[in-house]
């Protein structure tokens, strides 16, 4: 079904939900409306506690390929993936590993501890705040 996803700009964050089940199409198309709006720097929750099913290996490799430093023009500020299953926890850990030298990606089982873990390692006041002006007006809310 894809990714929901809002934005904070007083918290510098993008909180994201991943429904059902999700392709690396439906990440890539945020990261794209991400790095068009000027957010990508923003703190990012990626919450996939509601998947049925894990996202497949080559999916996350091909995103991971193009979040690549040089592939993407922008500071990418850190990521939060909250999973539920050791599955999905096992695929995204080859996302995380393939991003080590370049992202910080850490992986929860609790949402609350991931955005604990967001606060303290890139507090909202360090991070330059996007005018809202330029932020997605069109991106689904979070309900």
């Amino acid at each position: 079904m894809g990714i929901k996803w809002a934005v904070s700009h007083p918290q510098r964050l993008i909180t994201a939900v991943g429904e059902v089940s999700v392709t690396a199409t439906d990440i890539l198309r945020c990261t794209d409306e991400f790095a068009k709006t000027g957010i990508s720097i923003y703190r990012k929750l990626f919450d996939l506690t509601q998947l049925t099913s894990a996202i497949t290996q080559a999916d996350l490799r091909l995103v991971a390929a193009r979040l690549a430093p040089n592939t993407f023009e922008r500071a990418f500020g850190p990521t939060a993936i909250v999973v539920v299953s050791e599955a999905l926890a096992e695929t995204a850990k080859i996302f995380q590993a393939m991003m080590a030298t370049s992202r910080q990606v850490q992986i929860f089982r609790d949402p609350y501890v991931a955005r604990v873990w967001l606060d303290v390692t890139a507090p909202a006041g360090e991070i330059p705040e996007i005018a809202a002006r330029q932020a997605p007006n069109h991106a689904p809310k979070l309900h």
